[in-house]
């Protein structure tokens, strides 16, 4: 043989010894390396919960195959629209964990009850596409092991529970890569995925705490914005209750309506920023059925408190009163509850203690709120602004929770220095 036909031969048989090898091995590509997830940092996080994935692939989607030295011997398709799943829990709790954030977490206890309750920030997951890839290898001297790769789609979203609304949101891909009897790459996708979400500053911003605060808009205490107070003589409650519903409005944005009080005679209105989202105008309904478009000109979500504005002068309005109120105070509630009918529903409780949820400061009351409360007034019985209705607790056995922003909180979130 000669020497060039020894090369020829020995390129042939190494071309031949590289194609069995590529049909042996997992089809898929090494995954890129991955960004590094943001940590919480010195200042911590508010308390976040992960919820559960939810899986929504269409049914038929190509799910996996199997092969066998390149021959592929199973393929299975998506048999399900949607299926929610907790099996991902422990995993993203300890990877919040690592990165120093307040996790709430239920998934290593057996009696927790209202532990996730507590969380500000509730993470969820929508899994819009998988595939999984397995190889079969023979190993000498052992049975038969299975190559796996997975390659996972996943939506990340975050919660805020105080403002009821979506504030972030992140669509990345995962990779998974794994060796057993079978592989179980689809955790180490999963994982894969939410490391890159963490990775995005956007994404992680709202669950971090800043030194700065959590205001909208910018640092309100520093831009300090005058309103004049409503002044005049005091109300007396229950007797001058049709004069305390005259400060009160509908608060309509689209299909959603609350509730919020007029401050000041020229025509500023406290209610919460749950109520007006991330709108810029609202329309407010008055007790005489005259409607007016308000300006929406600060809100925070983070301590739910938003300041309207409609034009005009000479509204009826009620003062704010800043103080701490005692536990047993009468409190009188005003709202529109549920419907139109029901608007300027009037309540009374007591004032039942002062609380700190979540690192923020609340005045409980046991007065009956329902949604449409939602930015509306706690009055005390001098008609007095005591607290902007926020947050109220709901489910079997719970009766007379509710909570309300306290007036000193909101005008110190929305920067108001009273003229």
């Amino acid at each position: 043989m000669t020497p060039s036909v020894a090369v020829r031969l020995a390129m042939l048989i190494a071309l031949l010894v590289a194609i069995v090898s590529c049909a042996s091995s997992p089809v898929a590509p090494v995954p890129p390396p991955e960004p590094q997830p943001i940590a919480a940092g010195k200042q911590g996080s508010h308390p976040v919960v992960f919820q559960k994935a939810l899986f929504r692939i269409p049914v038929g989607t190509p799910l996996s195959v199997t092969r066998n030295r390149g021959r592929i011997v199973s393929e299975s398709r998506w048999d399900g629209t949607m299926h929610a799943t907790e099996a991902f829990n422990v995993s993203v709790t300890d990877e919040l964990k690592r990165f120093g954030y307040d996790v709430r977490d239920a998934s290593d206890a057996v009696f927790t009850p209202g532990s996730t309750t507590e969380a500000r920030y509730q993470i969820a997951a929508i899994i819009h596409g998988l595939n999984v890839e397995n190889e079969i290898e023979r190993v000498p001297g052992n049975d038969a092991i299975m190559a796996a790769v997975a390659k996972m789609e996943v939506e990340f979203q975050i919660f805020d529970t105080v403002a009821r609304e979506m504030v972030g949101r992140k669509r990345v891909e995962g990779n998974g890569v794994d060796r057993g009897r079978p592989g179980l790459p689809i955790p180490k996708a999963f994982i894969s995925a939410f490391r890159r979400a963490l990775a995005d500053p956007a994404f992680v911003r709202p669950l971090r705490k800043s030194a700065t605060g959590d205001s909208v808009g910018g640092p309100f205490a520093e831009q300090p914005l005058g309103v004049a107070r409503c002044s005049g003589a005091r109300l007396r409650l229950p007797t001058d209750l049709a004069r305390a519903q005259d400060a009160v409005v509908e608060v309509i944005v689209g299909a959603n309506h609350g509730t919020g009080t007029l401050v000041s005679y020229d025509g500023y209105v406290l209610t919460a920023a749950h109520v007006v989202g991330t709108q810029s105008n609202a329309l407010l309904r008055f007790k005489s059925g005259l409607e007016l478009s308000a300006e929406v000109v600060r809100v925070d979500s983070g301590r739910d408190a938003a300041l309207l504005k409609v034009p005009g002068q000479g509204h009826t309005c009620v003062a704010t009163d800043s103080s701490t109120v005692g536990v047993g105070t009468e409190i009188w509630a005003i709202g529109n509850s549920i419907t139109e009918e029901l608007a300027r529903s009037v309540t009374r409780g007591v004032a039942s203690g002062n609380r700190t949820i979540q690192d923020r400061t609340y005045l409980q009351t046991d007065a009956a709120v329902n949604p449409g409360n939602s930015g509306g007034p706690l009055l005390d019985s001098t008609g007095h602004l005591r607290g902007i209705v926020v947050l109220k607790l709901e489910g079997t056995g719970i009766e007379g929770l509710a909570f309300a922003i306290p007036i000193a909180d909101a005008e110190s979130a929305l920067g108001i220095e009273w003229k």
